[in-house]
């Protein structure tokens, strides 16, 4: 049996919607896409979430490391002060989420291919490669450019770059996937809903 066979994504998309969070079928199954495509040469991998919750998206992503590539890591960074929405419009408050965040990515089993890192995007220390960035933060412009930014640098030649709520009830993320694809080596591959999959042109 191939590592591919190993995935089961009705599997995967029933763990999700048992999480609380915002990510629908479609959405997820471009998310499944884009790691398939992030591990298809085999190896180590790194991914990078920004913007956790209650770790719907994470339980995901780490499906797919684990049926995958299990020596790979998804480091899902959020502070989880259960701060929502955008800055420029209005943010939502609730209850912390680390706990329920590590009780959810317990019970799907992919604790041991998740490191948390409790932290903002910007404020986390980074020194490695990364294959695929999953941008889900904050959704006004400042705060979408910071999280692209402070791991732009890293991101490898084939990476693939994802955002969520790239719609017009959040103007900001897509004002700056918009400068992303028009002028700075940036192309759409593929969109579910809110989703949006980015690589970078080549010549």
């Amino acid at each position: 049996m191939t590592a591919l066979a190993l995935l089961k994504p009705l599997e995967i998309l029933g763990t999700m919607r048992r999480v609380t969070g915002w990510l629908d079928d479609k959405e997820a199954e471009l998310l499944i896409a884009a790691a398939v495509h992030a591990t298809r040469d085999g190896g180590v991998r790194t991914f990078v979430e920004i913007g956790s919750y209650q770790g719907r998206s994470t339980v995901v992503l780490g499906a797919v490391l684990r049926a995958l590539s299990p020596q790979s890591r998804l480091y899902a960074v959020d502070p989880h002060q259960g701060t929502v929405g955008a800055a420029d419009k209005r943010l939502n408050r609730s209850a912390p989420t680390f706990s329920s965040f590590l009780a959810n990515i317990t019970g799907a089993g992919v604790a041991e291919v998740v490191k948390p890192l409790r932290s903002l995007s910007y404020e986390t220390e980074w020194d490695q490669p990364i294959d695929l960035l999953f941008v889900d933060g904050l959704h006004d412009r400042l705060n979408v450019e910071r999280d692209f930014r402070h791991f732009e640098a890293f991101l490898t030649p084939g990476a693939v770059v994802l955002f969520h709520d790239y719609a017009d009830y959040y103007p900001g993320v897509v004002a700056f996937v918009d400068l992303l694809v028009a002028g700075e080596g940036w192309a759409i591959a593929d969109r579910a809903a809110s989703m949006v999959m980015l690589h970078r042109v080549v010549g």
